[in-house]
C-alpha cells in the first residue's frame, strides 16, 4: 500500500503544481522522458533542453508502478549546454539498481526541424548482475499535425546492443499536442508515443522488445516559480494495449535555465 500511496502523492503534487503561476513565454523545451532526457514518454526527441544563454541544469524524479504491483524510483539529473548538447544520468531503483548514462547531440536545426544523434549507455544490476547494454538512435523532430491538432512530432530509428535479443533494430514515433486548450489554457499537452523501444533495455515497466507498445500521457508545460527556475509535471500510462506489463508513472522536475 505504501507504494500505491507514493503514486497518489505524486498525482496530488502534479495537481497542485498545475494551479501555480503561468507558463513562461520564453520557454521552448524542458520536459523529460522516464529516463530524464528531453522527449515524450519513453521516446527521446531531437531537441535538447534549452541552454541558449548558459548551462541548464534539471533534476527530477519519476515514480513507476508496474501492474500487478512492482514499484520503481527513477531519479535523474540532466545538463544542457552549448545549445545543441544534453547529458543525463538516471538511476532506476527497483529490486536491483540500473545506471543509465545518456547523451544527445543535435547536429541539424533548420526552421522547425531538428535532427539529433543520441546514446543511452546502461549498467544493470549494479554490483550484482553487472549486465551491460546500450541504445543508440537518430531522431528527427518537426512541427506537424496530430489528427487536427498542431503537434511536435518525432520519428526515431535506432539500434540496441543487448545479449539474447530477438530484434535489435529500434523504431518509434512521438506526438505532443495541446490538451483541451480552452480548458487548460495552453498549459497542458497530450502525449502519445509508440514503438519497439523503451527507456531502457531492461525497463521496470513497459518492455517493448519483440512486439512494441503504445503509451499516452499528460504534460504540464514549464511553469516559472522563481527567476530562471521552472517546474514541470507529468502523468503517464505505459503499454496500454498489452495484457501484461502495463504501468503508470508520475514525474516532477525542477530546472534552472539562466
Amino acid at each position: 500500500m505504501g507504494e500505491k500511496k507514493a503514486v497518489v502523492t505524486m498525482v496530488v503534487v502534479c495537481t497542485i503544481v498545475l494551479s501555480m503561476g503561468t507558463v513562461g513565454a520564453a520557454v521552448v523545451e524542458g520536459n523529460t522522458t522516464l529516463s530524464g532526457t528531453n522527449g515524450y514518454i519513453v521516446i527521446p526527441s531531437a531537441i535538447p533542453v534549452d541552454s541558449s544563454n548558459g548551462a541548464a541544469i534539471t533534476t527530477g524524479y519519476n515514480a513507476l508502478l508496474k501492474f500487478p504491483g512492482d514499484f520503481s524510483h527513477i531519479p535523474f539529473i540532466q545538463l544542457g549546454f552549448a545549445e545543441d548538447f544534453e547529458a543525463t544520468l538516471a538511476i532506476d531503483i527497483a529490486d536491483d539498481v540500473d545506471l543509465l548514462l545518456q547523451g544527445k547531440w543535435r547536429f541539424i536545426e533548420k526552421g522547425t526541424t531538428s535532427v539529433a544523434f543520441g546514446v543511452n549507455g546502461q549498467m544493470h544490476g549494479v554490483s550484482d548482475k553487472n549486465r551491460f547494454a546500450a541504445q543508440t538512435y537518430i531522431a528527427s523532430s518537426f512541427s506537424s499535425n496530430f489528427i487536427d491538432w498542431p503537434s511536435k512530432t518525432t520519428v526515431l530509428i535506432g539500434y540496441t546492443f543487448k545479449e539474447n535479443m530477438k530484434t535489435d533494430i529500434d523504431f518509434g514515433m512521438g506526438f505532443q499536442a495541446p490538451l483541451l486548450e480552452k480548458v487548460f489554457k495552453g498549459k497542458v499537452d497530450f502525449l502519445i508515443d509508440f514503438g519497439n523501444v523503451s527507456y531502457s533495455a531492461y525497463p521496470s515497466a513497459g518492455d517493448a522488445q519483440t512486439r512494441g507498445m503504445l503509451n499516452i500521457g499528460a504534460r504540464l508545460l514549464p511553469v516559472e516559480f522563481m527567476k530562471s527556475t521552472y517546474v514541470t509535471a507529468e502523468l503517464r500510462l505505459l503499454d496500454i494495449l498489452d495484457h501484461e506489463g502495463r504501468g503508470i508513472s508520475t514525474g516532477l522536475t525542477i530546472s534552472f535555465r539562466p
